[in-house]
Order: structure tokens, then C-alpha cells, then sequence
């Protein structure tokens, strides 16, 4: 008994040794707990007010479109979830408009409604059977956008339109009955008719109705196919696993001063840089490696179109470096190995969550959204969804690369300054 207490308290001991790894180890996670909710802000809360992080923003053009699309609009509004978007800059939006908001990113998904279809609504070959051509409602979406974005929107547009565009009909269907039929009537007599035939507020009509719904992208999205959802996503699974290249560089740096390698090396007549360097060179390899091997397989397995390859090669490149550079930059600030990766899984995870990976960016609240560009996950994700889901070349990423390039220098530059050999 004496024995294995002596053993415990000397356990609590070497762990009261190294207070930073107990500290990382405590706050871990706390830190998931407190970054995964602020994230999701609102998502989940029932009830949520508009504006808030669960209503969808989504720009709307009525333009010509007349009373109709504003009956729709106006029950879209109303609908949980949704807030729509009819101004920018104290403008009513146009077509044009809303398909550039998107392109540029500012919503992930916009409704233009046709001009004159409050018009075709009343042509009088839609009552008596006759074929007309139908109008389309478009859906501008960004590709990178989930279907779990988009589909409630689509299926919430096409449930108003047949509620709105059915009731309108039934109405005008109704109405011409009644000028055919009660024509003869005296007046007392059509009043009461006409009090009786008041919409009841229910559904009307059934059927194909005149006007559809039709998704497409934005100007300049050369993506003539909507991605399924691995393609949408295989950029995120890729960012987030090679940053988990730094809990094996803060393994292999510790283990390495732990053996008095590192003491040797500093014996070496070479300076700080190239020692740091010469251990950063293989971990990028590897993860270069990673990489190949993620896409091949999305590639292989999933159909995953890789888009234009030098510009997967360049937002790779530049990935790698910051990932190594991030763990060389742990693996100097931290005090213990214990404290490094746990440091390590902390700062992945959590900027990994508010660059994107694993909730979309556009549903965090705006404040979580600017933190998310200080992350260099935000701008690896950017890229490769620019590439492998909008179609992209090396024009459309050099400013995401260029902004990981710096990401790189920094930590880079920082992992060689806070340096130990022991």
C-alpha cells in the first residue's frame, strides 16, 4: 500500500511539474465548447429573431415581375430562416445585381423573379387550357454552397409559388365563371354569388402550374454542374488534416532534445535558420504527400473534378508551407510536449472552425466571420473551392495563396526566433 501511494504521489508530482500541459489539457475543452457554440450562434435556438446567424440572407429581384413575386416574397419573408433582401445601397435590386452579389460572395444563394409574370398570370389561354410558355424563377447559387443551404430555400420558393400562383389562378378561374354565369343575374343576386366566391385563404390548383423554378450560377463560375456534397467538402477535409502535421513535428523536436540530438546540432558551425529549415523540409514533403493522397482518392473514389491542376499545385504549395510553418512556431512557444500538442489539437481545431471547415462561414454570426479571415484555414478553403468548385484558374487564387504565403513567413519566422536546442 505504501508502494503504490508513494508511486501516485510521485505521478502528481512529475504532473504538477509541467502546470502548462495540465493548463492545455483542462482548457481544451472549454475551448471547443466556447468556439463550436459562438460559431453556430443562433442555428439551433428556436424562435431565432431575423438577422440573427439562422436567417438566410438571400437577395431578391422583382423588377417586372409585378404583385405576384411581392405576394411571394412577402411569404418567403415571413418563413423562418429566411430574411430576404430586396435593396442594396437604398436600390432596389436588379437581376444583374443579385447574380454579382453572389459571384463576389456576399450571399451564397439569390432569387430573380421574370418580368411580366404577374401578366402571364392573367393571359386569357392559361384559363381556357391553352399551352404557354412557362416562366422561370432563377436561383442563383454559388456552387460552393451545401445543398443543406440551398434545398430548404428551393423547396420553401416552390411551395409559395404553387400556394401563390395556384390561389391566383383558382381566382381568375373563378372570376371568369362568374362574369360567364351570373351575367344575367340581378344584382342583389350577383352580389351574394360574389360575397360566396370571397379565397377562403387555402390552397388553389393543382397541377403544373406556368411558372418554374431553375437553379444556375453566377457570372463567371465556369461550372456548368453543380458539385455533389464530397466535392463541396473534400477542400475542408483536406485543410484540416495537414495542420495535424504539427503534433508530429512538436513530437519529433522533443523527442529530439530529449536525446541530446539537438545539443549536437548546435555544436554543428551552422546558424539557426538552416537547422529549422532542414527539419521543416521533410514534414512539408509529407504533407505535400498527404495532400496528393487525399485528392487521388476523392478523385478516384468520388469522381472529384480536380479543375485546372497548376492551380491546385500553387494553393498546395502554399497550404503545406503554412501547416509546417505553424508547427515549427508550437513547437518554440511551447514549454513541455505535453503542453505542444495539446497546444497543437487546440489552435487546429479552433481555427479550423472559424475558418470554414467544419460550419460553413456565411451562417456564423458577422463577428465570427471577421475572425475567420485571421485564420489561414478561411483563405486554403477559399482557394481550393475556387478551383475545384467554380472553376477557377491561377488568376482567380493568387490573392488566397499569396495571403497563405504570409502565413507561412510568420510562423516560420517565429519558429526560428523562439528555436531551443534544449
Amino acid at each position: 500500500m505504501r508502494v503504490t501511494l508513494a508511486f501516485t504521489i510521485k505521478e502528481f508530482l512529475l504532473l504538477l511539474r509541467d502546470p502548462g500541459g495540465l493548463f492545455v489539457l483542462f482548457m481544451m475543452p472549454v475551448m471547443f465548447m466556447v468556439v463550436f457554440s459562438l460559431a453556430l450562434g443562433g442555428l439551433f435556438e428556436e424562435g431565432a429573431a431575423r438577422g440573427s446567424a439562422r436567417a438566410l440572407e438571400v437577395p431578391v429581384a422583382i423588377g417586372g415581375a409585378g404583385e405576384v413575386a411581392e405576394q411571394v416574397v412577402e411569404q418567403l419573408d415571413a418563413t423562418q430562416g429566411l430574411a430576404m433582401v430586396l435593396e442594396h445601397d437604398g436600390q432596389p435590386l436588379t437581376a444583374d445585381q443579385v447574380a454579382q452579389l453572389v459571384a463576389d460572395g456576399e450571399y451564397p444563394v439569390g432569387v430573380v423573379f421574370p418580368a411580366g409574370l404577374t401578366a402571364l398570370l392573367e393571359d386569357p389561354r392559361i384559363l381556357t387550357g391553352e399551352q404557354v410558355k412557362p416562366l422561370e424563377v432563377d436561383v442563383i447559387v454559388d456552387p460552393a454552397t451545401t445543398a443543406q443551404v440551398t434545398g430548404p430555400l428551393e423547396g420553401a420558393l416552390s411551395a409559395v409559388l404553387q400556394q401563390v400562383v395556384g390561389r391566383r389562378l383558382g381566382e381568375a378561374g373563378a372570376a371568369a365563371w362568374f362574369e360567364q354565369v351570373a351575367a344575367g343575374l340581378p344584382a342583389e343576386i350577383r352580389a351574394q354569388l360574389a360575397a360566396s366566391m370571397q379565397p377562403d385563404g387555402q390552397d388553389e390548383g393543382e397541377g403544373a402550374l406556368p411558372v418554374t423554378t431553375r437553379r444556375r450560377v453566377p457570372p463567371g463560375v465556369e461550372r456548368e454542374q453543380f458539385p455533389d456534397q464530397f466535392q463541396q467538402n473534400a477542400a475542408g477535409y483536406t485543410v484540416m488534416g495537414v495542420f495535424f502535421i504539427a503534433t508530429v513535428m512538436i513530437e519529433s523536436i522533443f523527442r529530439e532534445r530529449r536525446s541530446g540530438a539537438m545539443r549536437r546540432l548546435r555544436a554543428a558551425p551552422v546558424g539557426r535558420a538552416p537547422i529549422v529549415i532542414s527539419k521543416l523540409a521533410p514534414f512539408y514533403v509529407v504533407n505535400l504527400i498527404q495532400i496528393v493522397i487525399m485528392f487521388a482518392i476523392a478523385r478516384l473514389a468520388f469522381g472529384l473534378d480536380l479543375g485546372f491542376i497548376p492551380a491546385v499545385v500553387v494553393v498546395s504549395a502554399a497550404l503545406a508551407l503554412v501547416a509546417t510553418g505553424l508547427g515549427i512556431a508550437l513547437a518554440g512557444v511551447a514549454r513541455s510536449e505535453t503542453q505542444g500538442t495539446g497546444l497543437a489539437v487546440i489552435v487546429v481545431l479552433t481555427t479550423s472552425a472559424l475558418g470554414g471547415v467544419m460550419v460553413p462561414r456565411f451562417i456564423m454570426p458577422e463577428a465570427m466571420q471577421q475572425i475567420g479571415n485571421i485564420t489561414p484555414q478561411a483563405w486554403a478553403i477559399e482557394a481550393y473551392q475556387d478551383v475545384l468548385v467554380r472553376g477557377q484558374g491561377l488568376s482567380g487564387i493568387w490573392l488566397e495563396a499569396g495571403v497563405l504565403l504570409i502565413f507561412a513567413a510568420v510562423f516560420t519566422a517565429v519558429g526560428v526566433w523562439r528555436f531551443r536546442f534544449d
